[in-house]
């Protein structure tokens, strides 16, 4: 039982009750018996005080009542047989009572004191008055006896109100804990196939924030998103890659044993090397841009940042490109430049780059132009990169920088095969792991706008996400 939240529950509430009981009864007990105590105190000092005033007025008026007749009138005012002695100065005894005689030699000390005799307990008060010492006493057996029922109320009831009491938290932890057990079960309803079930909220607290149970329900549903956002990312990924993977192989391996299929001339082989060999490279191009993709979602970001010319990159990365642009009868310009350094890494800049102008270059029709132009900002540095292709329509727009995302048909026919859809993806978490992003602007049958903002000190964000 102790082994369960409700267990311990239970046993802490019952042994925080039973040392609260203890403690009380305690308390109880001692204040009880010192009440007691000061009420028996305060009516012998009631009684010594009218002895005391009697002693006086009889010295004062000799003739008024005997000593005789003063303690018959105590005796008729105090229960039968009242505990009571008077000495004189010699210790000689003037008056006794009978229970008196058992408490033993008269001691003169003055003061409170209890005395047991006979099996009675006596509380006895010792004083000086004019006639010597007077001790006068009060029996405690009726006090005794109201202690002695509190006890032993208090030992066989304190038992039974912990039984009670351990019954009823046990109940309520019960209770307490049954959204707890409701969590737990749909927890363990959630797989792979069900990533989209979502914990029970009681709405049991006050107001639109719930209780802490409701906390944490929402916490976990909340990580159970995140869960089923990267598994279902990851999913894709996997169905994507293996779709992209899937065209290439199999055109390497038909080209393969069509080639091998019968004898054929020197030519129709060097044709099929050549296709085998371009095939090859696209899927050595995809495997490439999947391996770095692999890169963005593990820790770190694995690149190494130096001190570089961006002016210097911009221009390699456009001369790269004006090489298709060439082929496709596009005009690429390149806005002069002054020198601007900046902490980057160069290769991955330059995946930046290209990816960006290979782009453009793809989607504007011949006679078209790409400009680029780099300048300082406030925050850093811009590159622009603006061609007057075929646009990008307003619902493609939000999703371009998505893994695998292919644009609208009109896009991809304009565009050719339309690339893996990777570029762009890679493009921006390049531009996110220096520091910068990627916004793009687009105007279909006008042309797009895509702007590279970049901090100077990327040095500083060489490991943004670990």
């Amino acid at each position: 039982m102790l082994k369960t939240v409700r267990g311990r529950l239970t046993a802490w509430y019952t042994a925080v009750l039973a040392a609260t009981l203890l403690v009380i009864s305690l308390g109880a007990y001692w204040g009880l018996r010192n009440s007691i105590r000061d009420t028996v105190d305060g009516e012998l000092r009631a009684r010594l005080h009218g002895m005391s005033e009697f002693f006086e007025n009889q010295a004062r008026h000799p003739d008024g009542e005997t000593l005789a007749e003063e303690l018959r009138e105590q005796a008729g005012i105090s229960p039968a047989g009242a505990p009571l002695r008077i000495a004189d100065s010699t210790g000689h005894w003037l008056y006794q009572t009978e229970i008196t005689r058992a408490w033993g030699p008269f001691d003169p000390a003055p003061g409170f004191r209890t005395l047991q005799t006979g099996g009675e307990v006596y509380r006895v008060l010792t004083a000086p008055a004019q006639p010597g010492t007077i001790q006068i006493g009060a029996p405690l057996g009726a006090f005794d006896k109201v202690l002695e029922t509190f006890t032993w109320t208090a030992i066989l009831a304190s038992p039974i109100l912990l039984l009670l009491a351990g019954a009823g938290g046990y109940l309520l932890s019960g209770r307490a804990l049954a959204p707890v057990d409701a969590i737990t079960t749909a927890a363990r309803n959630i797989g792979a196939n069900d990533l989209g079930l979502r914990l029970p909220l009681s709405n049991s607290g006050s107001g639109d924030k719930g209780d802490e149970l409701d906390r944490l329900s929402e916490t976990l549903n909340a990580m159970f998103a995140r869960l089923e956002d990267a598994f279902r990312r990851i999913t894709h990924f996997t169905a994507d890659a293996s779709h992209e993977l899937r065209t290439p192989v199999a055109v390497i391996r038909t080209t393969a044993e069509l080639a091998r299929s019968r004898p054929r001339a020197s030519a129709e082989y060097e044709r099929a090397l050549d296709s085998i060999l371009a095939e090859s490279e696209r899927t050595s191009s995809l495997i490439d841009d999947l391996l770095l993709l692999a890169r963005t979602d593990a820790p770190g970001s694995g690149l190494e940042f130096e001190k570089l010319d961006l002016a210097d990159e911009v221009r390699d990365a456009c001369g790269e490109a004006e090489v298709l642009a060439t082929a496709r009868g596009i005009n690429l310009l390149l806005e002069p430049a002054a020198s601007l350094e900046i902490q980057a890494d160069p290769q991955a800049l330059h995946r930046l780059l290209l990816a960006l102008l290979d782009n453009a270059v793809k989607y504007t029709p011949p006679g078209g132009q790409v400009r680029v132009s780099l300048q300082r900002t406030p925050g850093g540095c811009q590159v622009c990169i603006k061609d007057t292709g075929i646009g990008i329509a307003s619902h493609d727009l939000p999703h371009i920088f998505e893994r695998f995302y292919r644009a609208s048909k009109d896009r991809r026919r304009e565009g050719g095969s339309g690339g893996t859809g990777l570029g762009l993806s890679l493009a921006q978490w390049i531009a996110e792991r220096h520091g910068g992003r990627i916004t793009a602007t687009s105007q279909p049958g006008t042309g797009s706008t895509f702007l590279v903002d970049l901090p100077l000190d990327s040095g500083l964000l060489q490991n943004p996400g670990a």
